[in-house]
């Protein structure tokens, strides 16, 4: 075929495909033309999917009547005149391609009027070929019906979803512009049925009640953070939700920048993803409502072909402040803000703020008065205080490995030469002290009552009744003072008195050899003992040699790229790993006194909530949820 021109028909109905993609995208793409016309009512109806009608209504300053076809031709816009102008964008669209894209694959009714004209303007269009022009009475603002998409291009056509998932793709979208702009009052219609309709008050909050419920809206914490002036400006607000709320999919994570909804992908998404580390759990995802400012400057808009991504002039400054906001957001509220002794308020660190005294709720939830949730109340009965109930954590280790002292106690691994009977093989370790305050608790008071199960702590709190995995909260406590003493530079690590043999498949054992230099500065030192076997001569300090084997079997197949291979990858890898097989497990008796100092210790972590994996660590049962089992109350 002979090069040719297409004609101004086929050319818009082809380069429609990159801004009319389905029923969504026109929605998407009037949705952003209303807004920037000033609108504060934006009604959105779809029937059949939005296939068989889309309309948008709006009350902004409308279309001139003189400029209504216009409006309808390619590149044709009022937003920017010149390239330079995207450096000093204010609007959402700007190409002008819109209007044309959708008008050359589907029928639309445009009915318009701005505040000074005294009568407005219906145009009508079929293919891109206007076909009837009319005044029209209406109200100031602008009503585009969109209807058959693509009936002139079946192919298409015949890639659409179903309806039903056509509608869910459009309420996402219509929930994406009103958390971007909350001071908007949106209503949509599916099918003649109020699927949404947000007051406009401005509240983002508001917004999130009429999306995800006012239960979840309420646990919803705050973010805030400015950094820089003039073209270095950044500024990030909105709401998250705690660890304990989250959904299975990215779905309810919306980011906006300068009010343009984007893509919850790439960096963007994988910073505030970052943001949660530890926190939740695999395959879970929070909810987040995050608007990014910038100046107009420091952002290029025009890198998509429907807008939905963007880039930052200088992204390392931006993604540090969002991260940096989400995570303050995070350790500030979500349990994590501390519980502390007012008499030692002069002594917080300026990023901690002392919290007030609970509320008489609170204290009253199990019917008591205030002086049972004293300094002494943390302390079990029959178990006396420290002489500084508040000050530096306890030296030993709570609660420490057992020394193996014999062959079968190693899980797989066989000791050579005679057991040491003279002295443990591990001795045990002294902890470092975690990087919080001493006196800081970032837990509500708990009052150890015993152990359920051999796995589960029983605590109470003015909160209720607490289940605490001692496992999982080891796990927390052990993962963060590794982090602290990776941080100094060295795991501590401890020279077994008897070197051990540990059995490993062989090319488990290979990739360990050949790794030795890094396992080294993780506490490690191996060297090769006949096929598929290695010789332990040192461990770091907190492992127990029962649980060599299965922790070098996970770290050769982290190794062998399993779960990242990423520098960092590695080190969470090891951290995660550590931490796992260096603390006490499910099923191991604890005294009161163990209980109490691991709790103490918990306490004074920074996500106290949840294990380095992600799975909680704690259960709270309210005095209400136990009365109702006890039929109490109804």
């Amino acid at each position: 075929m002979p090069i040719q021109i297409l004609s101004p028909t086929v050319a818009a109905q082809i380069a429609a495909g990159e801004v009319v993609e389905r029923p969504a995208s026109v929605v998407k793409e009037l949705l952003d033309n209303a807004l920037d016309a000033g609108a504060t009512r934006i009604t959105v109806e779809a029937r059949g999917g939005g296939i068989r009608e889309v309309r948008v209504q709006d009350d902004g300053s409308g279309i001139a009547a003189d400029e209504v076809e216009l409006a309808f031709e390619r590149h044709a816009t009022s937003k920017l005149a010149h390239a330079s102008d995207l450096w000093a964008l204010q609007t959402l669209g700007f190409r002008g391609e819109a209007l044309p894209s959708i008008a050359s694959v589907a029928q639309i009714i445009c009915i318009t009027r701005t505040a000074t004209e005294e009568v407005g303007t219906e145009l009508r269009i079929a293919g891109g070929t206007i076909q009837e022009r009319l005044p029209r009475g209406c109200s100031p603002g602008t009503s585009i019906t969109v209807r058959n998409l693509f009936y002139n291009t079946p192919v298409r056509r015949e890639y659409l979803r179903s309806e039903s998932t056509e509608m869910v793709a459009i309420t996402q979208v219509v929930q994406h512009t009103a958390l971007a702009n909350p001071h908007v009052r949106f209503t949509l219609l599916l099918d003649g049925r109020l699927a949404l309709q947000t007051n406009g008050s401005g509240d983002l909050r508001d917004v999130v009640v009429d999306i995800y419920g006012l239960e979840t809206a309420r646990q919803l914490l705050p973010v805030h953070a400015e950094y820089g002036a003039d073209m270095d400006a950044v500024q990030v607000r909105g709401l998250i939700s705690p660890p304990s709320v989250t959904r299975g999919a990215r779905t309810a994570m919306h980011l906006m920048v300068n009010r343009r909804v984007v893509q919850a992908r790439g960096a963007l998404a994988a910073v505030v993803s970052e943001a949660y580390h530890t926190m939740l759990m695999k395959g879970r995802h929070p909810i987040v409502v995050l608007a990014v400012d910038v100046h107009p400057a420091a952002v290029d808009v025009n890198i998509h072909p429907t807008k939905a991504e963007v880039k930052f002039r200088n992204p390392q400054r931006v993604l540090s402040v969002i991260g940096r906001a989400v995570r303050d957001a995070l350790v500030e509220g979500t349990g994590v803000a501390p519980w502390s002794d007012p008499a030692h308020a002069s002594e917080l660190p300026r990023r901690f703020e002392v919290r007030p005294a609970p509320p008489a709720s609170l204290r009253s939830a199990w019917g008591v008065g205030d002086s049972v949730w004293t300094t002494q109340s943390r302390w079990d009965v029959g178990v006396p205080p420290p002489a500084t109930p508040l000050g530096p954590e306890p030296q030993a280790a709570l609660p420490a490995p057992e020394p193996a002292t014999s062959p079968a106690s190693v899980g797989g691994a066989d000791v050579d030469g005679p057991p040491p009977s003279a002295a443990p093989v591990v001795a045990t370790p002294t902890p470092d002290p975690l990087p919080n305050p001493a006196h800081l608790s970032h837990l509500p008071p708990l009052r150890v009552i015993g152990q359920v199960g051999l796995t589960y702590i029983v605590a109470e709190s003015p909160e209720g009744m607490y289940l605490i995995d001692q496992h999982a909260a080891h796990e927390r406590i052990t993962y963060e003072r590794l982090m602290q003493q990776r941080g100094q530079g060295m795991i501590e690590a401890q020279e077994l008195l008897m070197p051990i043999t540990v059995e490993l498949p062989p090319a488990a054992a290979e990739l360990l050899l050949h790794a030795g230099e890094q396992l080294r500065e993780w506490g490690f030192s191996l060297d090769a003992w006949g096929e598929g076997k290695v010789r332990l001569r040192a461990a770091p300090a907190t492992l127990a040699l029962e649980q060599a084997q299965q922790a070098l079997l996970e770290i050769a197949d982290y190794l062998n790229g399993q779960g990242g291979s990423t520098p960092d990858d590695w080190r969470e890898a090891m951290l995660t790993t550590l931490a796992c097989h260096t603390s006490v497990r499910a099923g191991r008796v604890l005294s009161v006194a163990e209980m109490r100092e691991l709790l103490l210790a918990l306490e004074r972590c920074t996500s106290p909530r949840t294990c380095p994996h992600g799975r909680p660590t704690m259960v709270l049962l309210t005095p209400g949820q136990l009365e109702r089992q006890f039929g109490r109350r109804v």
